[in-house]
This record gives C-alpha cells, structure tokens and sequence, in this order.
C-alpha cells in the first residue's frame, strides 16, 4: 500500500494524485542519445571495430547509472490532495513528508521555467499558516496540482459555511465573509482571496 493511502484518516478521499515528471531523468537522457549518436557516427565512419562498441557501450553504461537515483526517487514519491488535507512524501531512508490541513494551508505557489512550461513540470511551494513553507521541485501538472488544492479549500469552506448555517445560504449566514466579483471572469470569490478559484489568476486582496 502506498504511503498516501496508508495514512488517510476515517472518511478522508483522495482526489488527485501527482507525481514527479520524468524530466527527473534528464542527464540520463542526454547521455542515451549519445550513446546511440557515437554508434551511428562510428559506424558511418567505418570506425574500429572495437571503438565502435566501446564508446556506445560505455554511455549507455552510464546512463543506465545515472538513472537509478531518480528512478529510486520519483518510484517513492508521492503527491496527493484530499478533501481534507495535503499529502506530499519523498525518500525512502531519508523521508520528508508533508501532511497539512486545508485549513492551514495560506498559498500555494507554482515556480515553472521556460522548459518547465514547455515539457509541463515545475515547482510547488505550499505556505502554511504562520509563514511556514514546503517545496517540491520537477512536479507534473503543478498548476493542475494548484487547481485542485484551491477547488478543495474552497469546497472546504462551503462546507463549514453551510454546516454553521444549518444549510441556509452561506453567503447570507455569515457577514464575515466578503466577497467581491473576480476582475477577470466576474464570479464571486473572497475579499481576501489572492488567486481566484474560477480562472486561476492573481488578483489583489482588498480586505
């Protein structure tokens, strides 16, 4: 059984599932189509028969190497988000783990290079309450991954909201919470919100 789901809590169900890209494995890559470029070239060139193998055999050799510490790596990660919580783990003797509360959670940010746009992989940071940040770098889909935690923080909130009221209208039930229209898709989001969970694009707080 995998890490995330032998350790969800009674009733908690996992929406979606992340994992690392396999851009992880770039150097072993690089080194693969090397390896296949020596052999064509040395075979153009009616090479020695003994550099011929030699070269070839001797990249693929150490792109075989080279991929068996991120092979370990993406193989015992796992990235899962809830209905109720963050679920993120990475290592197998050094573990780093990461559980956190939807409540809990203040941002979640999404770092892409230009490649990162290119292949669809980048970096995640969550910022939990108190200024506390977890990253993980070279995740596939991050923006799909920020998508799902805000769809959950927000189906989280309705919840509450709707639970407090006995299932009145959350929005009438509570004067606390604020809202105002998103400057970019005109639906409604929080005052406070600093990413709206309709389109998926930065505003700015006015409360």
């Amino acid at each position: 059984m995998s890490y995330v789901d032998d350790h969800l809590l009674p009733g908690e169900r996992v929406v979606y599932r992340a994992y690392l890209h396999w851009a992880a494995f770039g150097w072993s890559i690089v080194l693969a189509v090397l390896a296949i470029a020596a052999l064509v070239v040395t075979r153009l060139l009616d090479a020695d028969p003994n550099v011929q193998l030699w070269v070839p055999v001797a990249l693929g050799a150490l792109a075989l190497f080279s991929a068996i510490g991120p092979y370990i790596k993406r193989a015992s990660s796992e990235f899962a988000v809830t209905d109720k919580r963050v679920i993120a783990k990475v290592g197998v003797v050094q573990r780093d783990s990461l559980e956190t509360m939807l409540s809990k959670i203040e941002a979640i940010g999404v770092d892409q290079t230009l490649m990162g746009r290119l292949f669809g992989y980048g970096a995640i940071t969550i910022v939990g309450t108190g200024g506390t940040k977890e990253a993980f770098d070279r995740i596939a889909a991050p923006l799909e991954f920020r998508r799902q935690v805000q769809t959950q923080i927000a189906a989280a909130e309705d919840r509450r909201a709707a639970g407090g009221s006995g299932g009145a209208d959350p929005a009438l039930s509570r004067p606390d919470r604020q809202e105002r229209e998103c400057p970019y898709c005109a639906e409604m989001i929080l005052a406070r919100a600093q990413v709206c969970r309709f389109c998926d694009r930065a505003v700015q707080p006015t409360a």
